[in-house]
């Protein structure tokens, strides 16, 4: 799967793309949250993050299909809600001195959506949260409107079995992985005996 998402990323990037997906920089990932962390509060962030995986179950999750510039992932009652962990459990780490919330736009939302993305930003330091967390791989981003292009996506069956903390580069791209934590807990569907 990160092979084909490169290999799109790149069709993207010739297409007026400003940047493609590689294995060193613009490192494939689905994201959970994405906040600027102080060195003063580097250890507790990570401290809460270890606690959070060691407790997370996790599952398969798969791609769903393609939406100018991302591919969709499914979204599982487990990963949203290790993303919800993930965002309630380390927002106090979030510096808002540094401006997070600058980097958003939020055009690509309306109605209910667009008043929960304002509230959550505010909240949070992103949008994406709750109903409007879409679980996707970024493959580039645009200045103007992008070609519009209907590639094929296969499906892709993927089990995450950790979360990384990442340097963010632009477009809330992962320049570098910093930590990587594993993810402890049980699959949903397992049974305790």
């Amino acid at each position: 799967m990160q092979r084909y998402a490169i290999d799109l990323s790149r069709r993207l990037q010739k297409l007026g793309g400003k940047w493609s997906l590689g294995r060193n920089e613009f490192i494939p990932h689905v994201s959970l949250y994405h906040i600027p962390v102080g060195d003063h509060d580097w250890a507790p962030f990570l401290e809460a993050l270890q606690v959070i995986a060691a407790e997370a179950p996790t599952g398969d999750l798969e791609t769903t299909g393609f939406d100018m510039p991302v591919l969709t992932v499914s979204k599982p009652k487990w990963l949203d809600d290790l993303h919800r962990r993930v965002v309630r459990r380390t927002v106090p780490y979030f510096d808002r001195q540094w401006g997070a919330e600058k980097t958003w736009r939020l055009n690509f939302f309306s109605g209910r959506r667009r008043a929960l993305a304002e509230r959550y930003l505010n909240r949070y330091g992103t949008p994406m949260f709750g109903m409007n967390f879409r679980p996707h791989i970024t493959l580039s981003s645009f200045e103007t409107d992008p070609p519009p292009i209907s590639p094929e996506v296969p499906v892709f069956t993927f089990t995450p079995d950790r979360l990384a903390v990442c340097e963010l580069g632009q477009s809330h791209s992962c320049q570098r992985v910093i930590q990587e934590i594993p993810l402890g807990g049980k699959s949903p569907s397992s049974n305790d005996e």
